[in-house]
């Protein structure tokens, strides 16, 4: 069943008949509420604008206790009008209460000096001025007898606030005593002004026969033809009036009449209402005629049908609205060809823009019914009406598709993702608490900074802590600062070779003392290594000087026999040729192994170098010369750029060895047939040798990777070449205070030798 339902629910052509249902229902009550709105409008000038009760919408027939309620204002309205008195009565000040007068006169006098000044203290001759100036002995001046008066008023109804303000409060009525009369003919007026309002209600009394006299007042209202109170009470308790009420001799209400007999459960006397405002001798007689009254309850029966057809037609309309609602909340979110919760793009807008739509939706319709309102008498009804309808139906429509977008997103459980604010608050407040946890736990330094990031804005807010925090800080951040600047500066020492660096620390927290030790660990561990790498250094360096030593005693035996046997005369071609071999293996491993022993020394520092005045264009063409044969053997052109003497500061044998491995480098590894240039640019601080080649084989190896020892360009090994020239080079370069760099740029080698330039002392 729940899936037939949830099938039923799903289907496109429900959702629209739900929709139309919803606000078509928005529709048809608006209309109905603008028609009843326009009954009620239209029966002002009845009784009915009084009668509007929910009672209606149970019973056609007028109850009885609500004419006797309703007739309790009537006799509170007609009892207020006598007991004002006529307008001659309260134009005479005879209706004027002294000790009211009293009080408004002092608070005049109150609010004009002491909320001026806001200062009690200050002599009543620094605040006095004339305000209601009189003569004395004139008709609106205050005698010396009624400012007594006035005085002792104030003093025992503790209008004033102490004996020394009565003081001041008579020195002030002295000054002005012209404020009585100027406020005693203020509430005449108004007093009068309110007498006249009343006696414009006596239209409420129309349909009723009454007579109301006050003796303190002499005044008599009545609409009965009678000369006095008993010839009025005999008229009305004679006649046949369904509710006649009349006060009696002890200031309590009669009742009388058919309904008030009717009445199961009479309501509470009205004297108890009013706290008893009657007065001796007054008499107040009110009856209900029995015309007005079958008008009443024609009235009533009438405006009970249309209250109930109203309920009836809202009651249709409410269950449509809600079996469209309930259908459209049952197939939110779900399609007919797919399983499981679907959003649409509306739903992605922020919760927050979709209220804002809403409200602006709401408060547009109800400035609409507004405007409609106050100009009601001025719209015809053929427009009123379907303003009213569309925008109620607007409304609906506006108002259905923002509360299905939050059962959408109820339904995928994504309802708070849909408040930016929310977002915002997972995003930062809550990754940041998350964070903070995370940092909290990590190290006891981290425990501190949170603490004290918490703790001292909290602290903070007592004003009188701040000096303190600020002196702790300076403090205790000046230590920790100093202990930070000596870590730095040890950690410096260290990056910069001194393994003999050592931190020592005299305050500083846990964590820093304890970064101290590990640079302190790693200097010496820095030291033992640098140590070990020289110690290391030195014993390959004396091995390969002690083996290259070693190898040339027998190598140069060899060369010497292999000499011996090229002299003799060997008759057989093969023998003649292994003697050849020999030969050229013995110079190669001769060659060799002077380049391990040079290579050796000029790493180690143990080479001797001469610097002196050499001139660096003379040794270059020199090793070309010497170097020419090789070159011309492989078809290489040579092109130099440069303008002697180019004069340098170094040992002339150990640039022309650097030299001289440059172009065997050339002379093996260049391309046949290709240029090779050479040029020499002086400086002021440096002279930079370039030679520039095209590679015969690929360079598939990096320049840094080339510098090293035993490594070459042609890595299948087929050329001659022990992988050592560029490494010594460099080494001798920077044994003489300059350097020795190559650049592959494809098959483009070049390589860069700098020497100081000589400089005359």
């Amino acid at each position: 069943m729940a899936t037939k339902w949830r099938n039923f629910t799903r289907n496109c052509w429900v959702k629209a008949v739900a929709v139309i249902l919803v606000v078509a229902s928005a529709g048809v009550a608006a209309w109905q509420a603008a028609a009843f709105a326009d009954y009620v409008y239209n029966a002002q000038d009845n009784y009915l604008d009084s009668m509007l009760d929910g009672r209606m919408l149970f019973t056609r027939e007028m109850p009885a206790n609500y004419l006797i309620e309703n007739q309790d204002s009537l006799i509170y309205q007609l009892y207020s009008q006598v007991q004002q008195g006529n307008e001659s009565y309260v134009a005479s000040g005879q209706s004027i209460d002294e000790v009211e007068l009293c009080e408004q006169i002092y608070n005049f006098y109150y609010d004009l000096y002491y909320n001026e000044y806001e200062d009690e203290s200050l002599e009543m001759q620094t605040i006095r001025r004339t305000v209601y100036p009189a003569e004395e002995g004139s008709s609106n001046a205050l005698s010396d007898e009624k400012i007594n008066e006035l005085v002792t008023l104030a003093m025992n109804y503790e209008i004033t606030q102490d004996g020394g303000d009565a003081a001041n409060f008579r020195g002030w009525l002295e000054m002005n005593r012209g404020v009585y009369a100027v406020f005693r003919q203020k509430m005449i007026a108004e007093q009068l002004d309110n007498v006249r309002d009343t006696a414009r209600l006596t239209s409420l009394l129309e349909g009723y026969d009454y007579y109301a006299y006050c003796k303190e007042t002499d005044t008599t209202l009545t609409n009965l033809d009678v000369t006095n109170a008993a010839a009025a009470k005999k008229q009305l308790t004679a006649s046949d009036y369904p509710l006649v009420c009349s006060l009696n001799a002890n200031g309590f209400f009669d009742w009388q009449g058919q309904l008030w007999d009717d009445t199961a459960q009479p309501i509470e006397d009205i004297s108890s209402y009013y706290d008893q405002p009657f007065g001796s001798g007054d008499v107040l007689l009110l009856a209900l005629r029995p015309t007005t009254y079958d008008s009443m309850a024609a009235q009533w029966a009438t405006a009970s049908r249309v209250v109930q057809r109203f309920a009836g037609i809202i009651c249709i309309v409410v269950l449509a609205a809600l079996l469209g609602f309930v259908l459209l909340c049952c197939g939110a979110g779900r399609k007919t060809t797919a399983d499981g919760i679907h959003l649409i793009g509306f739903d992605r807008v922020w919760t927050e823009a979709q209220i804002v739509l809403g409200t602006a939706a709401w408060l547009t319709w109800v400035g609409i019914i507004c405007v409609l309102i106050d100009q009601y008498d001025s719209i015809p009804q053929n427009i009123l009406y379907p303003i009213v309808i569309v925008s109620s139906m607007l409304l609906a429509a506006v108002t259905l598709g923002l509360v299905l977008a939050q059962i959408r997103r109820i339904k995928a459980r994504k309802w708070l993702n849909g408040f930016l604010f929310w977002r915002l608050f997972k995003k930062y407040i809550v990754h940041g608490v998350r964070w903070l946890a995370q940092q909290f736990g990590k190290s006891s330094l981290r425990q501190k900074i949170v603490i004290l990031s918490i703790l001292l804005p909290l602290l903070c807010i007592f004003w009188f802590t701040v000096p303190f925090i600020i002196a702790g800080l300076l403090y205790f951040g000046m230590r920790e600062a100093d202990s930070f600047e000596a870590v730095t500066n040890g950690a410096r020492d260290i990056r910069a070779g001194k393994t003999e660096t050592h931190i020592k620390l005299e305050y500083g927290s846990r964590e820093l003392h304890a970064l101290a030790d590990d640079l302190n660990g790693i200097s010496d561990g820095f030291g033992d290594a640098v140590n070990t790498a020289v110690k290391s250094e030195r014993l390959k360096a004396e091995l390969i000087s002690n083996v290259s030593h070693d190898i040339k005693t027998p190598l140069t035996s060899i060369i010497t026999y292999i000499d011996l046997l090229k002299k003799c005369n060997l008759t057989d071609p093969t023998a003649r040729e292994y003697v050849d071999v020999l030969d050229q293996k013995a110079q190669r491993l001769r060659i060799l192994t002077g380049d391990l022993f040079d290579a050796s020394k000029a790493s180690s520092g143990a080479m001797k170098v001469e610097l002196m005045q050499a001139d660096f264009d003379a040794l270059l063409r020199q090793a070309l010369g010497e170097r020419s044969e090789h070159l011309t053997k492989a078809n290489l052109d040579v092109r130099i750029d440069s303008n002697p003497p180019v004069y340098v500061n170094a040992d002339g044998r150990l640039l022309w060895r650097i030299l001289d491995n440059l172009l065997s480098n050339c002379a093996r590894y260049a391309l046949p047939g290709s240029r090779v240039y050479i040029a020499i640019q002086p400086g002021t601080e440096f002279a930079t040798l370039t030679i520039k080649n095209i590679s015969a084989s690929e360079l598939n190896i990096s320049s840094d990777e080339l510098m090293e020892r035993f490594t070459r360009g042609d890595r299948s090994r087929h050329t001659e070449g022990s992988g050592l020239g560029l490494s010594i080079a460099r080494s001798l370069a920077e044994l003489m205070g300059g350097t020795c760099r190559v650049e592959i740029d494809g098959d483009l080698f070049k390589a860069m030798v700098t020497i100081p330039v000589w400089k005359e002392t």
